[in-house]
């Protein structure tokens, strides 16, 4: 319960923006349930006093003052939902924008182990839940309980035998309601992760649909897919019969109610201790509470599943580190491009250490090539000197600063790392191409596509530079999509660049004709090429081979092919040394 009123005030925190929009709307809701509940005394006055008095005067008077109070229901209806709805929006919005910037200061070990389908999930089905919540779930919460806290109030005026009737009818209900929420969170907790489960697969289908049609596994992955769907119906209709059975028990405890009262009510009009219009104002106490009652069960249900939705989005933002930079980071000032790894290890979340106990120097200038079996910790070398992991132990260094004491924009300025498997965003080259710039000219840009040697093959194109390439660059080949990463990483004059394995998925020709301007591209850069292509050790000064982590052997090509070790054998196996 605590933590649940911990989370209610932080996410109530959100609409600090909005404070008097919500503190307006929540006074209408209060106006709305105050004139509905005085209705039934007006009903009341108009029977006693007009209708069974025979004065139709009175009856009339009364009427049109029921009307009076419908008209200004509705309008404080209307008020309260705008105001409600805008807070909740404005709260809602920057809600889901703390999410997403947690999301991409999150390190990369954080994204090894959570799926992103349930991210999606949290940024846009969560955050569903919560407007529902700020905007029409606490609304109806608090009409509900003020309706019966003033239903009750006038209750208790007219006859105590008949409200004694409505408060063991309304202890049951909110009994029910209470063992319903109990039941039903954990359900609904439950498909919501499912849902993230779903989503998760899809994302994954879609991604590598490719892959799937290729090698004509449609089938398995249905079959996959149709499981984790067949878990979330099976949620799903488990919550429906929560519902429904708490759901007409609900009403069949108002019908009992409604009966008593008539029979008990009944009785005392014919004593003459309650009259006609009382009788009639308590019955319609009874159904203006009856939507109030069944809706505080699902109000109650629903706040713990928006706290739950709530609480998922909270985590997802307290595990985000505050600031990308520590307080001292520092800015690289004409950086020269050294990089050295001192004693560096590194264990993934999986358990599994890659690097062991790593320790090298670059020089500016030099061109590097890493290469060694699969698993060896290659690219993690890379992802290191781009600070996408953090050594738990050791340094890595460029230029003498530890990269976690630099600045990110700084670092990023100074190295640029192209993937193995560039992202293309689905907008036009240009937009890909300034992507880590979006306020470069087109001369910086086009300066940087003619470098990449993608520049002719781009204003070939109907629309040239604003052609947009489709969803991770579809439209494009392999070495059109390297080249265009390239031009994105030059776009901003790296004085070290990381290639991770660029010519793997490349044909023998573009490969080739890639290498050849790889010569000019990587010109006065420092450069650390993971590759286990013989095409490449044509671009090194030196080649560092690693196994299990660790390295093997370091020195120049030549030398290295001749020694007769693990390089020369690598040579061979993939077919020479061209």
């Amino acid at each position: 319960m605590g933590e649940s009123l911990k989370g209610l005030a932080r996410l109530l925190g959100y609409l600090r923006g909005h404070a008097l929009h919500f503190s307006l709307g929540m006074v209408m809701v209060l106006l709305m349930s105050y004139t509905s509940g005085v209705v039934p005394v007006l009903i009341r006055e108009a029977i006693d006093r007009g209708v069974t008095a025979g004065d139709y005067g009175q009856a009339l008077r009364y009427a049109l003052l029921i009307l009076l109070v419908g008209v200004l229901n509705g309008a404080f209806s209307f008020a309260g939902r705008y105001l409600l709805v805008k807070s909740a929006q404005h709260a809602v919005y920057h809600l889901r924008m703390d999410a997403f910037r947690a999301i991409q200061r999150q390190r990369m070990e954080f994204f090894d182990k959570t799926f992103s389908g349930q991210l999606i999930s949290r940024i846009t089905n969560d955050t569903e839940r919560i407007t529902r919540f700020l905007s029409f779930r606490l609304r109806m919460f608090v009409y509900s309980l003020f309706l019966i806290a003033v239903s009750l109030y006038y209750m208790v005026r007219m006859n105590t035998l008949l409200t004694a009737v409505a408060l063991v009818t309304i202890g049951i209900v909110v009994a029910l309601n209470s063992a319903y929420a109990m039941k039903v969170r954990p359900i609904y907790d439950r498909i919501r992760h499912q849902t993230g489960v779903i989503a998760s697969t899809a994302t994954g289908t879609i991604a590598g649909i490719k892959t799937i049609k290729a090698l004509s596994v449609e089938e398995e992955i249905s079959k996959k897919f149709e499981r984790e769907n067949e878990e979330l119906y099976s949620l799903n209709v488990e919550a429906t019969r929560v519902v429904a059975i708490y759901g007409n028990a609900s009403f069949l405890v108002l019908g009992i109610a409604m009966s008593a009262m008539l029979y008990f009510g009944g009785r005392a009009i014919i004593v003459n201790t309650l009259t006609v219009g009382e009788l009639v104002a308590f019955l319609t106490y009874m159904l203006t509470m009856t939507w109030p009652l069944r809706a505080l069960g699902f109000t109650i249900a629903d706040i713990q599943r928006s706290l739950a939705a709530a609480s998922r989005l909270f985590e997802v933002v307290d595990s985000a580190p505050g600031s990308v930079d520590p307080p001292n980071a520092v800015e690289l000032k004409n950086p020269r491009g050294e990089v050295e790894f001192r004693d560096v290890w590194l264990t993934y979340h999986t358990g599994k250490t890659v690097l062991r106990g790593l320790s090298f120097k670059v020089k500016p200038g030099e061109k590097v090539v890493i290469t060694g079996p699969p698993g060896s910790g290659k690219s993690t070398v890379l992802k290191l000197i781009a600070r996408f992991y953090e050594p738990e132990k050791g340094e890595v260094l460029l230029d003498g600063v530890d990269v976690r004491k630099i600045k990110t924009e700084s670092l990023r300025k100074t190295v640029a790392y192209v993937p193995q498997e560039p992202f293309i965003f689905n907008r036009s080259i240009r937009e890909n191409i300034a992507l880590a710039k979006p306020d470069a000219t087109m001369e910086e840009i086009v300066k940087a596509a003619k470098i990449a040697k993608i520049h002719d093959f781009i204003v070939s194109l109907p629309e040239g530079y604003d052609t947009v390439v489709g969803e991770k660059g579809v439209t494009l080949s392999g070495g059109q999509r390297q080249r265009i990463a390239l031009a994105r990483a030059l776009l901003l004059d790296p004085k070290v660049i990381l290639l991770d394995d660029p010519v793997s998925n490349l044909d023998a020709g573009t490969e080739k004709q890639l290498v050849e301007d790889l010569k000019e591209i990587l010109k006065d850069r420092t450069a650390l090429i993971v590759s286990q292509r013989p095409s490449l050790v044509k671009l090194a000064d030196r080649v560092i081979v690693m196994a299990e982590g660790r390295i093997v052997e370091d020195g120049k090509p030549e030398e290295l092919a001749r020694k007769g070790g693990a390089f020369s054998e690598m040579l061979r196996a993939v077919g020479g040394n061209e």
